[in-house]
């Protein structure tokens, strides 16, 4: 009998569930799998929209709720460390891969799953300190769509854009709390800088956002990303600033400590600095030489983190699983 993968919630919209879509699609590419998604969504195979992101191939979808009964023992499920009050790890049979790219998203984590896969250190060491659980790291990737202009950005395009242009990174209430106290802080530490930025046209754009290729050609518009993401696994949206050229400033999220260094590629702190913050944006914003060399610099390190990569690390993951578990 063949065998089959079941991906959880594959379009919600977010990018931890966007690669898990994308190590299914591994499997059906590189495997031959025939791919489903299990969803709580009744319309999306009604020829809904599919979220913010675009799914080449589409995978039809089943319930949610029939995956115990579903899933096969030869079978893969892939699911994300958010589904873990599901209890999947228990309930279902196969072989069972969790993908970890954030460690905000549970209260306790399922485990029972029989691979775990890290997205980056941090969370790696997440899981080693809080469940003494050893995972493989395989990081996320980009697009390449948001990759095809960076290859041809230079410092020079970067000065083309608006001056004190920014888009914003906001992620739950603490992030609109802290983008007030940081106003604060500027008033008093640079007035000019606090009234010259466009703050209610960044705030609309962050709110607004529905398509993730508009979001990256408004990121691609302004010179810097302010992102007040205070916890991250990773933390794509900073990466993809990096890879259109646009100076990243704000929080490093933790899980960005990956490749997000100061001075070299960005100008971030840790949470909770919001005067670190203050004080960077007013360095890196007041020296258009310096932002120009994090521009640059920035692109590059965004480059390592492509989808050829991710695919040749997920195909070597993906084969010593299945050799461990051949079909009956």
């Amino acid at each position: 009998m063949s065998r089959k993968v079941y991906v959880v919630e594959a379009y919600v919209p977010n990018g931890g569930t966007y690669m898990a879509y994308h190590v299914a699609r591994v499997l059906h590419l590189d495997f031959g799998c025939e791919v489903f998604v299990l969803t709580d969504n009744p319309d999306l195979d009604k020829g809904h929209a599919h979220g913010m992101f675009s799914y080449e191939p589409l995978f039809p979808c089943l319930p949610l709720s029939k995956a115990s009964t579903i899933v096969r023992n030869q079978d893969v499920l892939i699911c994300n460390p958010s589904f873990s009050a599901h209890n999947f790890g228990l309930k279902v049979r196969g072989t069972k891969i969790m993908y970890i790219q954030g460690f905000t998203t549970f209260s306790v984590l399922d485990r029972f799953f029989d691979h775990y896969v890290s997205v980056g250190n941090f969370t790696h060491n997440f899981l080693k300190n809080i469940y003494d659980l050893e995972s493989t790291i395989i990081p996320a990737f980009l697009e390449n769509a948001p990759l095809e202009s960076p290859a041809k950005q230079s410092p020079s395009d970067w000065s083309q854009r608006r001056p004190f242009s920014l888009t914003l990174n906001l992620k739950g209430e603490v992030s609109y709390l802290l983008l007030s106290r940081l106003r604060e802080i500027l008033k008093t530490k640079d007035r000019n800088l606090e009234v010259s930025i466009d703050w209610d046209g960044a705030i609309k754009a962050a709110q607004t956002r529905k398509i993730h290729k508009e979001f990256i050609s408004t990121i691609a518009a302004s010179r810097y990303l302010l992102t007040l993401s205070v916890a991250e696994g990773f933390g794509l949206v900073p990466l993809e600033a990096m890879a259109v050229g646009t100076v990243v400033m704000g929080f490093d999220g933790f899980g960005g400590r990956d490749y997000m260094v100061t001075g070299k590629n960005c100008a971030v702190c840790p949470y909770p600095d919001v005067l670190g913050v203050a004080e960077q944006m007013i360095k890196v914003i007041g020296d258009t030489n310096y932002a120009q060399t994090l521009s640059a610099l920035g692109i590059k390190t965004a480059a390592r983190y492509n989808y050829k990569t991710f695919r040749k690390a997920w195909i070597a993951k993906l084969s010593r699983i299945l050799c461990d578990k051949p079909i009956a």
